[in-house]
């Protein structure tokens, strides 16, 4: 079963992705970590961004610096959009070709984690969708604390991100990452339950 994990920025979806790995032996695919990998040296991906946006983009090492690229692109839509059209498609083909890899490799679940599920249309490549949600107070402390975020660079991508309301529409389950780490167990146990007739969920 493909479970796509999505939910806006801070709201937790590596601690429900992590979960599903340690406690249910859930294989993980996170886009981000994806979009990381097709950007490194040698690359098509890599090739393209430079060939778009000139050598600027490079840290000393060759490496594409994140940042620099992130300025260059944020709140310029015409050239967000020439970056995603050579990111997504990279990103995307790692995906389909991790999931024919993990589903072979006979994984009960695979969890798919993304923010950009409805974006790039990855919900039809999903059994089910968790929607992850955390109230936007906790959403925003996790930003300051853990990333370094300020108030106003947050607000600018929680608009830019789907509402909840989307989230919610697409949603087979929602999980509310708002507590503990042990409260997210407890609910991420009583889903899979649900998907087995209330049969043990392969818990270790």
């Amino acid at each position: 079963m493909v479970i796509g994990v999505t939910g806006g920025i801070g709201s937790g979806k590596s601690v429900v992705t992590k979960l599903l790995h340690n406690k249910f032996n859930a294989a993980i695919i996170d886009t981000d970590t994806i979009g990381h990998e097709v950007m490194e040296v040698g690359k098509k991906a890599y090739n393209q961004v430079v060939g778009c946006f000139g050598r600027k983009v490079l840290d000393y090492d060759n490496s594409i610096d994140r940042k620099k690229l992130g300025s260059i692109v944020f709140g310029n839509k015409e050239l967000l959009l020439k970056l995603n059209n050579i990111i997504h498609p990279a990103v995307e083909l790692e995906v389909d070709s991790r999931i024919a890899e993990f589903k072979k490799k006979n994984y009960n679940y695979i969890a798919l984690e993304t923010a950009l599920l409805i974006k790039v249309g990855y919900n039809i490549k999903c059994d089910k969708i968790w929607f992850v949600y955390a109230d936007s107070d906790v959403r925003f402390k996790r930003l300051y604390d853990n990333r370094g975020i300020t108030k106003e660079q947050a607000v600018k991508i929680f608009e830019s991100q789907n509402s909840e309301e989307e989230f919610r529409k697409i949603a087979d389950n929602v999980i509310d990452n708002s507590g503990t780490e042990s409260e997210t167990e407890i609910q991420i146990k009583n889903i899979l339950e649900s998907y087995r007739g209330g049969h043990h969920a392969g818990i270790t």
